[in-house]
């Protein structure tokens, strides 16, 4: 029995939930053992590497796709547009980068055959994923490392993969590009800058086209050597501008209740006099900005609906409504979002399963020719007000990595190695609400805009070896707590004067069990990757949630995660978007 303050307040029955199902623990198992087996020669030797005169690997870029799943969907000559676009885009890349392209089909023999490749299912993101790895293991042989990886087509032509969710909330798995990202089994933390261009389910050829286009005139712009990206970092940041405060350039759009956490992030990309709220705005009344800016959205997003929303905070009059709608597709129809590169909070705000730009800002943002969008597959968790958390980390320090002229993929790589970093300093390990930000948030664009052929900063934010503590998944499903009605009451009266509307919320608690190494596959993230802890831990997470409509046919289910220690103090509250 567990006790807080002296009281027992969380009872010693437990029911037992539901384990993984078995499609997930055979793909995890699967990708660990095709990774161990790209570390040998097969007679079990370790693979010689070789390296530059300084020291390091010359770094190579990674277009990637499925021949017979473009000829599919578009057709042969349809497939030979897109393959003689990509060939523009190579062209373009090493021109402005000094980068060396490879482009593989997965599927297509005279593709991989100069590289010593076999072709693979591009179905199973498995497979695909240790193609990439052997690839990068024949490249360091000859002095080379693949640092960028382009992934070209939507989830139908090379899927995403589909992770165990390390929270218990309605997301039954995590869609993630973050494997491909990994050189290990330990696919939380980056080694590689992963963007992907998405085709939209029932877009026609001319969308994927435009968004390889709009990344070819990135590169080829030649009043600099930095491309459109590269330009619109000088104008915002010029060489020693104080770096701690933007300067008005940006854009950013807020939930009213989350202005205080959207502050501290937009701060560094614009003026926060010129951050947005809803409420008081919705749809009707919010104007985006046209030409190349930073576009920060923290808003709601759902899974099964277009809209992103606001939510009403606590100091509003009750006549406005809860969730507004802040922003729809429709809304940027008339509107050139040119060069811009977007961040956004939502939950689901990067879903494009099964949609349309008609049914996914995303992809609108990136029909109207955005640079880049990153945002989440499913539910993103965030904070009120600083101490900054999941979601809000994520951006400020993707923003900071821009500003540091980290090219789109190294900065959103430098955000979740910093976030990684900083929880694991804060907490002494990384919980579920920050495992499902590493894993969820993805990149719609090229990962080399702007680039060169040195690596500005990799060293200060390297990944290699860093393994943090880890909350196992499977440890931390496999009890439910029975909550007393006073640890319930002193957590919702925390909540209360933010949140009134979650006072009926159900609540259900789980002890967080760090990882020990006796798991296996069921932990999710390969227990040999990572650190196996040391000594008793007796925090407990607490899951309040909540059915709540909005504007039109939709529901949004409010999510909110709070983590109390062993004397029942509050830790940490993070909050769905």
């Amino acid at each position: 029995m567990v006790s807080f303050n002296g009281s027992p307040l969380l009872s010693s029955s437990f029911d037992s939930e539901q384990q993984p199902t078995q499609s997930l623990e055979e793909a995890q198992a699967e990708l660990e053992r095709l990774i161990e087996s790209l570390s040998t020669d097969g007679a079990g030797a370790p693979l010689p590497e070789a390296k530059n005169g300084n020291g390091e690997r010359d770094a190579a870029y990674l277009m990637l796709s499925s021949r017979d799943g473009l000829t599919k969907k578009h057709g042969q000559p349809g497939f030979n547009r897109l393959d003689q676009d990509l060939q523009e885009l190579k062209q373009a890349i090493e021109g402005n980068t000094g980068l060396k392209v490879i482009t593989i089909y997965a599927d297509d023999d005279s593709s991989l055959t100069p590289y010593g490749l076999q072709p693979v299912d591009p179905a199973n993101p498995a497979r695909v994923k240790a193609l990439i790895d052997t690839l990068d293991t024949y490249l360091n042989r000859q002095g080379q490392e693949i640092r960028y990886v382009l992934i070209v087509g939507g989830d139908s032509i090379i899927p995403f993969h589909r992770l165990p969710n390390p929270l218990d909330d309605q997301d039954e798995e995590v869609l993630s590009d973050n494997p491909y990202a990994s050189r290990d089994g330990n696919y939380f933390i980056p080694e590689r800058a992963v963007g992907r261009m998405p085709d939209g389910e029932g877009e026609g050829i001319d969308f994927l086209r435009s968004l390889i286009q709009t990344a070819t005139a990135g590169h080829q712009k030649p009043s600099t050597n930095k491309g459109l990206l590269g330009d619109l970092l000088g104008m915002l940041w010029p060489t020693g501008q104080d770096r701690e405060n933007g300067d008005g350039h940006g854009q950013g759009y807020s939930a009213s209740i989350w202005r205080k956490a959207s502050r501290a992030v937009f701060k560094i990309i614009g003026d926060n006099r010129d951050l947005r709220t809803s409420p008081p705005l919705t749809c009707e009344e919010f104007k985006l900005a046209e030409g190349p800016h930073f576009g920060y959205f923290n808003l709601h997003g759902i899974e099964d609906g277009p809209n992103w929303y606001g939510q009403r905070d606590s100091l509003f009059p009750a006549d406005y409504p809860l969730f507004p709608v802040a922003l729809r597709p429709e809304d940027l129809a008339a509107v050139e979002n040119a060069d811009a590169v977007v961040f956004t909070e939502a939950c689901y705000g990067a879903n494009i399963l099964e949609k349309d730009t008609n049914t996914s800002i995303a992809l609108r943002f990136l029909a109207s020719r955005a640079l880049a969008l990153v945002g989440s597959t499913k539910i993103a968790y965030g904070s009120i007000a600083p101490p900054l958390l999941g979601a809000d980390l994520i951006g400020k320090h993707f923003w900071q990595g821009l500003q540091a002229h980290l090219t789109i993929g190294e900065a959103l790589k430098y955000a979740k190695v910093k976030l990684a970093k900083e929880m694991q300093d804060r907490q002494g390990y990384l919980d579920g609400e920050d495992q499902k930000t590493l894993i969820s948030f993805v990149l719609y664009g090229d990962p080399s805009l702007p680039a060169t052929a040195i690596r500005n900063g990799m060293e200060e934010f390297s990944s290699k070896g860093f393994r943090p503590f880890v909350i196992c998944r499977n440890g931390a499903r496999a009890q439910k707590g029975i909550v007393s009605e006073e640890l319930v009451a002193k957590v919702k009266s925390c909540i209360e004067a933010n949140l009134p509307h979650m006072a009926q919320a159900q609540v259900h608690a789980a002890p967080l069990k760090l990882c020990t190494g006796n798991c296996g596959h069921l932990c999710g993230h390969g227990c040999e990757t990572t650190k196996v802890a040391k000594g008793p831990m007796e925090n407990w997470a607490l899951t309040l949630e909540k059915d709540l409509p909005v504007e039109g046919d939709g529901r949004h289910r409010q999510v909110v995660r709070v983590t109390v220690d062993g004397q029942g103090h509050i830790l940490k509250m993070a909050m769905s978007k």
